[in-house]
């Protein structure tokens, strides 16, 4: 009788966050952005992260000790807090899963107003080429709460440059009343040429 054990793999050298993404989210201790009309918005940046090479184990404190196998992902991402951005927080990361070459961008923006916008897009890693183009516009992913932003700007190799910050307004009486929908652009460091179009 012959017993045979075939063994998965205990670890897995897995790839660091790709160079060829980086240059979506600059390394930037505070993003300040300004409007028309002299508003300004700014976001200090609490925590700057990028994913090194590195070893992926098995997990051996899974039901059995035989765990999933070794996945390989990496992010890079910055953020910031309600205290050190004057009550605007931004969560903004790239992640990739390197088993199925595939990444996805993501937005959240939260204010002490209680807004909360989310955005989001996925797409094939393209070797070296920029994932998501040179210029990417993001909508609002979804309805969020008490939404302030419908579209976020991103340049390959400046990050995100404009936020659309969009309201309403109603006017008259209960059963009389029209909406005025309103937008107003807020540039990264009143860079001035034209983001949105109609």
């Amino acid at each position: 009788m012959v017993i045979l054990f075939t063994s998965c793999a205990e670890e897995k050298n897995c790839p660091g966050f790709p160079e060829n993404l980086s240059a979506y989210i600059p390394q930037e201790n505070r993003l300040m952005f300004y409007n028309s009309a002299g508003d300004s918005l700014l976001f200090t940046t609490d925590v700057y992260s990028k994913t090194e090479a590195h070893t992926a184990k098995r997990n051996v404190w899974s039901v059995g000790g035989s765990g999933s196998a070794p996945y390989c992902t990496a992010s890079c991402g910055m953020s910031t807090s309600l205290l050190s951005s004057n009550a605007n927080e931004l969560s903004y990361s790239i992640n990739v899963d390197h088993e199925t070459d595939t990444c996805s961008i993501n937005i959240n923006i939260f204010s002490a107003l209680i807004t909360n916008d989310y955005f989001f897009q996925s797409a094939s890693l393209n070797g070296l080429q920029p994932a998501f183009g040179d210029t990417l516009s993001l909508e609002t992913f979804t309805t969020t709460t008490n939404p302030r932003f419908s579209r976020a700007v991103i340049v390959y190799g400046r990050g995100i440059i404009a936020l659309q910050e969009t309201w309403s307004v109603v006017y008259g009486r209960v059963k009389l009343h029209r909406t005025i929908h309103a937008t107003r652009d807020f540039l990264l460091n009143q860079n001035d040429y034209p983001i949105f179009t109609a």
